[in-house]
């Protein structure tokens, strides 16, 4: 039997099919020791190497050798799909089957797995959506509201609004952008700047832009001189469904700047430029800016000084371009806030400079420039908070009635004064038998007398050292 097997193996044929192969498949020879048993089956046994696998491979080779050399095995295919590794289990006479991989998806599973991902995503993608749009929204909000606030800053700074042809231009000056950044929002979208119709600023009204002078605002009805009129812009744009064509920068139509001005957040504005629009209630975005807060008012008379009338001017100290201030009646405007106001006295010198932050008026008295800290009233010319400061912090008489508490008493007493005769106006100014003229009559006696007590009777008053 021995014989005849190495017979076999020696044969030209096996010995042409063995010389094919290369040495590296045939490695197993070294690791493999052959030996026949009793049962007259060839054994081969291995050595476990770190290249386990490709040894069970060629194990499998040298038995399909075997197996030729006994006749068993002629088919070309069967042999590669040997030498391709494929186990000898799935060898028969007919030759060795292809070896199906347990890597690849079937197309049942390939569908599962597609149906699998297309629930995930229609369970996902919508609030994932929603998220971004939600966040898109929030810095869109931030962004216009960024604008308006460089806006403001500009009008503080320049004395000047601008209109919707160079609003852009004046936001992305102010903020160092490119004004492609001010004029479309990151989604593409345009913004749009909506100026009210109703506005009127400047000398005798009238709209945007302005740019301030020493007139400032003068705008007159019936009651006299009154604020700048409706002074409101808007900025919006969208971030889905694109606004409705109606919608460009310029001058708006009263009922699409009312709605749109008053619609709350989160909501589409009704008809007419938004009917039929097909946004959703938080695409739209709204930045509201009022201007009138940026406005001051100024008040300037002259009182009881002679000669020339003194003059004033905004931003500038040139006496020659001043606006004089007449001793008939008082000047009344509106400025922008930070502008710098310049008081002259009737001889030409520049008397002071003051920043109008707030409301405010001043007073020519006596050929000096006088002013109340609050913006009070006036009387006849006259700011009597001022007079009533400087009378309590005048030095007292200490031999009055009352000593050092006599400018006190006068001055409570002449509100004691006031307030009986409101009460005696308000009632109608009933006859002298009525309890409020009686009231106004009692008051009037006792400021009289506080007023006396500083000099009359007993009362002198003695010569002291100025303080």
């Amino acid at each position: 039997m021995t014989m005849k097997t190495e017979l076999t193996m020696n044969h030209p044929r096996v010995r042409q099919k063995r010389s094919s192969y290369t040495d590296s498949q045939f490695a197993v020879s070294q690791n493999c020791i052959l030996r026949t048993d009793g049962t007259r089956r060839t054994i081969c046994k291995f050595r476990r190497t770190a290249d386990y696998k490709s040894a069970i491979r060629q194990s499998a080779t040298l038995r399909y050798f075997r197996r030729v050399s006994a006749g068993l095995v002629t088919s070309r295919p069967a042999l590669q799909g040997v030498l391709a590794g494929e186990g000898a289990s799935q060898c028969s006479r007919g030759g060795c089957a292809p070896r199906k991989s347990h890597l690849a998806f079937s197309l049942i599973e390939m569908i599962g797995a597609l149906a699998v991902i297309a629930i995930l995503a229609a369970i996902l993608v919508p609030p994932f959506v929603r998220q971004m749009d939600k966040v898109a929204g929030d810095d869109e909000g931030a962004a216009l509201k960024s604008l308006a606030d460089a806006l403001q800053q500009s009008i503080l700074r320049k004395r000047s609004i601008p209109s919707h042809t160079d609003w852009a231009w004046t936001v992305a000056t102010e903020l160092g952008v490119d004004m492609a950044a001010v004029t479309t929002n990151p989604r593409g979208q345009p913004r749009h700047f909506l100026i009210d119709p109703a506005l009127q600023v400047g000398v005798n009204g009238g709209g945007l832009p302005y740019t301030q002078s020493n007139s400032g605002s003068v705008v007159t009805n019936n009651s006299g001189t009154i604020p700048p009129v409706s002074p409101r812009v808007l900025i919006l744009s969208s971030i889905g469904e694109a606004l409705p064509a109606g919608v460009s920068s310029g001058v708006a139509t009263a009922a699409n700047f009312t709605n749109i001005w008053n619609s709350a957040d989160g909501t589409v504005p009704p008809a007419p430029v938004f009917s039929g629009w097909a946004g959703g209630t938080n695409d739209l975005k709204v930045q509201r800016v009022d201007l009138s807060p940026l406005f001051v008012r100024l008040l300037l008379s002259q009182n009881a000084s002679p000669g020339a009338n003194p003059r004033y001017s905004i931003d500038s100290t040139d006496w020659a371009s001043g606006i004089e201030i007449p001793k008939t009646n008082f000047i009344e405007r509106y400025y922008i806030q930070n502008s710098v106001l310049a008081l002259y006295n009737n001889t030409e010198d520049l008397d002071s400079q003051q920043i109008l932050i707030r409301n405010n008026s001043f007073v020519y008295d006596q050929n000096v420039w006088r002013g109340s800290i609050g913006g009070e009233g006036f009387l006849s010319g006259l700011d009597i908070a001022s007079v009533v400061d400087r009378y309590m912090a005048a030095y007292p008489n200490v031999r009055a009635q009352y000593g050092a508490n006599q400018q006190a008493v006068v001055v409570q007493s002449m509100i004691n004064f006031m307030d009986r005769y409101d009460d005696w106006a308000t009632a109608g100014f009933p006859s002298s038998s009525a309890p409020t003229h009686v009231a106004v009559q009692n008051a009037q006696a006792a400021m009289k007398a506080a007023v006396q007590g500083q000099y009359l009777g007993g009362y002198n008053p003695i010569q002291v050292n100025c303080q």
